[in-house]
């Protein structure tokens, strides 16, 4: 494990047991709203066991890839999706919901800046795709 994810992993379990969270700002264009994300206990333990990691952790790694998009200008080229975006449609049965998160990324690209690669992460079972 490298110093920053032993850094994290000490501060989880020495401040995080107890409650607090982590508070990341996400872009709106990434979200499509403008309330940040709070990572949990759960959230920082799943990442460093390397553990089956929840949306949570996939939204901070997207914008991760955005910052660097940005430093390297190419910002303009890419927008990535929130994982929540497609999940947050309630289904009852897998495919009972399909046509729902389809109309859900339909309204979002619709929205999106044209000409630019749209990056969706996917979790059909146990292992995301973007």
């Amino acid at each position: 494990m490298n110093m920053e994810m032993r850094l994290l992993a000490y501060y989880a379990h020495s401040s995080m047991r107890e409650g607090n969270q982590i508070e990341v700002p996400i872009p709106y264009m990434i979200s499509g709203t403008n309330v940040p994300l709070f990572l949990n206990f759960d959230d920082i333990y799943e990442f460093i066991t390397f553990q089956e990691i929840s949306a949570n952790c996939i939204l901070v790694y997207l914008r991760y890839l955005e910052e660097l998009c940005r430093i390297n200008g190419r910002a303009e080229k890419i927008v990535f999706v929130s994982p929540t975006l497609i999940s947050l449609v309630r289904v009852d049965t897998p495919d009972a919901g399909l046509r729902e998160r389809a109309d859900a990324l339909v309204a979002f690209l619709r929205d999106a800046p044209k000409g630019r690669v749209n990056l969706v992460p996917h979790n059909r079972g146990r292992h995301w795709v973007l």
